[in-house]
């Protein structure tokens, strides 16, 4: 761009996250890289922009240098509270630097904009949405009026939003998004991106922006994001090429190998397939990415397993149905979503081999128990080889979490702490202590507290026996005998557990109603105190209790998980008078099989472990639509070893290494990685089976 305007200030950008517990926003800050590269491309900067992931690194640097003229915050809703709290410690100390914060979470009514800023006296001017285009005006602007503050707030540009001194509201309409997206210099093949290539967080690439869907609990769901605009498949190519370089000189223990596709419905679109050939042409060069996170889209089932198919493994589809109930889904706004091609893609994933996950949120409105409960046989049913319930969070930015909607449905919420997003910071000499807290939803009109409990109570059972394939083989069973696999679920939430089961279930619960306070101001003032943030962090408060509890049954409950899943089958088999020797046998040797494949899962140093077969597990367990269980007979009765190979010891170990030793980290590990890669491989009679 010829004659930039010259910028002599300096200007950081900062993308925080928690990190005493863990890195929680794991990735590249890429959306910062995005507007730091944009900026830098309109205006003549003497100093490149500074940017800044790890607060440790902020503290520093502020007590080296001082403040900039100009630094932005992003805004989420891991990530807020964090940013502000560093906002109002620089302008305590440097007043006449400009604060300036940006991002989805932020109300989308009127007047709760007005409440939202001036309850945040330190952000001098706020970014709803896309920034780059708002931010480099911002910029350019200050100049022309010498830095002024309060000039600044009344200039009225698209897109920033502030008060002014004499508490006059400033919201002007906002600015026009961006048609290409190539105009955005990509941060990673100019090197912008290079110092965040640390082996702690893993890459992360968009490759389009916006959404067609309406869904009103997400922040997409407004109109703003409705159209659908796309990077280059040069660019794409370009991107995905240099960061495989960039991710194969880092390899080593305990570094990354993953990747986080950021686009709302990936592989929906044909262009999303030649994303797919690239990722997987470095792939097969450099192993990366060993595993892909991505959300996948809501319609045009078959190229989805197209794009699954391309990724050989490393892509998990998701069938994020949220809920199937027909009232629900009005309610929720989900009507150029086809939930038949949500349930389809479950059972082409089944049917093709490709790993398949749904997500349900529990509590939307007009949801009920038995809506619940439908929902996730209805999933089951189909084929999901993992299924993720969620608690409605009630996010600013989204429709859900207006005033208006939340007296609309007599939604009753509660808050608590974002799962390990606390800590505490130094800089300046002064303490930084904070938190995130989420508002959930745990009742409304159509579903009682009572109801959430036990809602509770059988996602803990759905996680723990369905997800990962622990007894995958006793829900194929059920399939092959023509009987709903739900019915087992159903069977177990109704038996008595052995004892420390039994309490592990108790202390789920009690955990999951003292977690709630009634007051988000109690709550916040709680967590200000150190010894409580050290709770938090050391695990003891905070948890992800599904995730928690689970790692806590596999690793830990494992024999009573077998024993409950064993009699609860038997049961259901003999009211269905199907449980004659053929059918209990391979009920037995199957729950042997996943039993020794997952025994000590997390030990790398375990010892190799083996047992006799009348029934060929392995292939039945292989068999996309397996028939009948005669087929799957032994000639002769099989020994099966079950090892630990070094690539896995390895594997398991990076992993470790990454998400932490202790039962918190192992329930990280469940929730981040492809676990199934970790259980034991078989062999038989010194064939890998």
């Amino acid at each position: 761009m010829p004659n930039k305007p010259r910028i002599d200030n300096t200007v950081w950008l900062c993308d925080l996250t928690y990190t005493q517990q863990t890195i929680v926003a794991d990735t590249i800050p890429m959306a910062i890289g995005c507007i730091a590269s944009y900026t830098e491309s309109q205006l003549d900067f003497v100093e490149p922009i500074k940017l800044f992931k790890y607060p440790e690194l902020l503290c520093s640097t502020l007590d080296e240098l001082g403040a900039p003229d100009i630094i932005g915050f992003s805004n989420y809703c891991w990530n807020e509270n964090l940013s502000y709290q560093f906002a109002a410690l620089i302008k305590k100390h440097f007043p006449s630097t400009i604060i300036v914060s940006g991002g989805p979470h932020y109300p989308t009514a009127h007047e709760e904009r007005i409440q939202y800023l001036s309850d945040r006296p330190a952000i001098d001017a706020f970014i709803p949405y896309e920034g780059e285009i708002p931010f480099a005006n911002l910029v350019a602007k200050m100049k022309d009026v010498n830095m002024d503050i309060e000039s600044i707030k009344r200039l009225d540009i698209p897109s920033i939003h502030s008060i002014d001194d004499q508490n006059i509201p400033h919201l002007p309409e906002l600015e026009s998004r961006l048609v290409i997206l190539d105009d955005i210099p990509s941060p990673y093949t100019s090197g912008r991106l290079d110092q965040f290539f640390d082996g702690k967080i893993m890459p992360l690439i968009q490759t389009t922006r916006g959404c067609p869907f309406t869904c009103t609990f997400c922040v997409e769901g407004i109109s703003y994001y409705s159209k659908v605009r796309r990077f280059s498949k040069k660019r794409i190519s370009e991107d995905v090429e240099y960061v495989s370089k960039k991710m194969f000189e880092i390899r080593g223990e305990g570094s990354r190998y993953d990747l986080c596709v950021s686009d709302s419905n990936f592989g929906m679109y044909a262009e999303d397939l030649d994303t797919c050939r690239a990722l997987r042409k470095v792939r097969d060069k450099t192993g990366w990415p060993e595993y892909m996170i991505a959300t996948t889209g809501k319609n045009k089932k078959e190229r989805i397993i197209e794009a699954a198919k391309i990724m050989n493994g490393a892509l998990r589809l998701s069938g994020s149905v949220q809920s199937l109930d027909k009232t629900v889904l009005e309610n929720i706004k989900r009507k150029n979503i086809s939930t038949d091609q949500l349930i389809d893609l479950g059972l082409a994933a089944h049917s093709a081999g490709v790993n398949s996950y749904s997500e349900i949120i529990l509590g939307l409105p007009g949801d009920t128990k038995e809506a619940h409960f439908s929902t996730i046989q209805k999933v089951m049913d189909a084929g999901f080889n993992y299924i993720t319930p969620w608690q409605l969070m009630l996010l600013p930015g989204s429709e859900l979490g207006t005033n208006e909607t939340k007296r609309q449905y007599k939604m009753k919420t509660k808050h608590r702490v974002l799962a390990r997003c606390i800590g505490y910071y130094t800089a300046f000499g002064d303490d930084i202590v904070s938190s995130e807290i989420e508002e959930i939803c745990i009742a409304n009109s159509t579903f009682s507290f009572d109801d959430y409990i036990e809602a509770r109570r059988l996602n803990l059972f759905l996680v723990i026996f369905n997800n990962d394939a622990v007894f995958s083989s006793v829900n194929k069973l059920f399939r092959v005998l023509d009987i709903k696999p739900f019915q087992w679920f159903m069977r177990m939430m109704s038996t008595k557990l052995p004892d420390g089961l039994e309490r592990l279930f108790k202390e789920f619960v009690d955990d999951t109603i003292n977690e709630l306070w009634d007051s988000r101001t109690e709550l916040d003032d709680y967590t200000r105190d150190k010894e409580t943030v050290d709770r938090y962090i050391q695990g003891e408060l905070g948890r992800n209790n599904l995730f928690y509890y689970r790692a806590m049954a596999i690793t830990n409950h494992l024999d009573s998980l077998k024993s409950v899943a064993r009699n609860a089958a038997i049961a259901i088999l003999e009211n269905e008078g199907r449980a004659n020797d053929e059918n209990i046998t391979f009920l037995d040797e199957a729950l042997t099989y996943h039993y020794l494949r997952v025994i000590d899962l997390f030990d790398e140093n375990s010892a190799s472990m083996e047992s006799k077969f009348f029934y060929d597990i392995p292939k039945f367990e292989a068999e996309k639509s397996p028939e009948k269980i005669e087929e799957y007979i032994f000639t002769n009765p099989t020994t099966i070893t079950f090892q630990v190979t070094d690539e896995q010891r390895s594997d398991i170990a990076r992993h470790k290494a990454t998400h932490g030793y202790d039962t918190v980290g192992i329930a990280r590990i469940l929730s981040k990685v492809y676990v199934r890669n970790l259980y034991r491989k078989t062999m038989a009679d010194g064939v890998s089976v």
